[in-house]
């Protein structure tokens, strides 16, 4: 069974917390992003600081985040709270193995098998500034309970990536999606993306 590369990670990565939920509860299996946040590894290159991290859930703007299926109706889809103020829930852990750009509006329904963003929401990501979305593939271990860290001022402000004061264990943690499932995900992903590994 394949397991994260390392025995303990640093990293986390910040993320609407709707959409963490989604990625721990296998309804989503991408991360989408613009670009643009330090990631260039040369022209028309996109590349993660890191290929694997943490997921560090964010609230902000939570009352406006454009995700499919109302969360009074699909209670699943409400996001989880930190129990502790001043604390964020570590859960899950993410393994990029595959990364493709999109190119064409006329691509972007097919991709709705893979997120739960919102039509309107994955549109006004495709169209800012220049047309075109980065889609990584998403892999994700979950640990068997919620891990508090404290949030430090550190990790304020709108920045991607977090460094937290102690690299937590991967040991332990356990698949969303098993071999036989990740691997149906990536053949039909790289099918729209047009992505070779």
């Amino acid at each position: 069974m394949v397991i994260p590369q390392f025995q303990s990670c640093g990293v986390a990565f910040k993320e609407w917390a709707g959409v963490c939920d989604a990625l721990f509860q296998g309804r989503q299996s991408v991360i989408i992003r613009k670009g643009g946040v330090s990631e260039g590894a040369g022209p028309g290159i996109f590349v993660p600081e890191c290929s694997e991290f943490w997921l560090y859930p964010t609230w902000v703007h939570q009352a406006e985040q454009g995700l499919r299926g109302d969360a009074a109706e699909v209670p699943s889809a409400q996001p989880s709270r930190p129990e502790a103020v001043g604390s964020v829930p570590i859960r899950g852990l993410v393994r990029v193995d595959q990364i493709g750009r999109v190119e064409s509006e006329k691509a972007l329904p097919a991709l709705e098998e893979f997120h739960t963003l919102t039509c309107e929401t994955i549109l006004k990501r495709f169209h800012y500034r220049k047309p075109g979305l980065w889609v990584l593939g998403a892999r994700v271990w979950l640990r068997d309970s919620v891990l508090p860290v404290v949030a430090t001022p550190e990790h304020a402000g709108c920045k991607t990536w977090v460094i937290l004061d102690q690299p937590i264990a991967t040991s332990g943690l356990s698949p969303v999606f098993d071999e036989i499932q990740w691997a149906e995900h990536r053949s039909r992903l790289r099918s729209i993306l047009g992505s070779e590994d």
